[in-house]
């Protein structure tokens, strides 16, 4: 199934951070760390008809409150605003 996102949207698949540590203690969700980092799986359009700066498989950090988590086939995916991508990492 291919997802393809409308508008100035990039459809990212989250980086999990660690929930138990080495010595295997479990760490809350609220006591992780807050970066959000993830992978790139498609990206959308500008209402222009222009492409976006981001490309599939590019590692992005992104904030905001507007993403909508789904999960297909077990996978998690979010889709986030182009205007909340912080920064690509290289």
């Amino acid at each position: 199934m291919e997802i393809i996102p409308i508008g100035e949207r990039v459809l990212i698949r989250p980086i999990r951070r660690e929930e138990v540590t080495k010595s295997g203690i479990y760490i809350p969700e609220s006591a992780r760390e807050g970066r959000k980092e993830g992978s790139v799986v498609a990206v959308g359009e500008r209402d222009d008809g222009s492409s976006l700066p981001l490309s599939p498989g590019d590692r992005v950090l992104y904030g905001g409150y507007t993403s909508d988590m789904f999960e297909i086939d077990s996978e998690t995916y979010v889709f986030v605003p182009y205007k909340d991508i912080l920064a690509k990492i290289r």
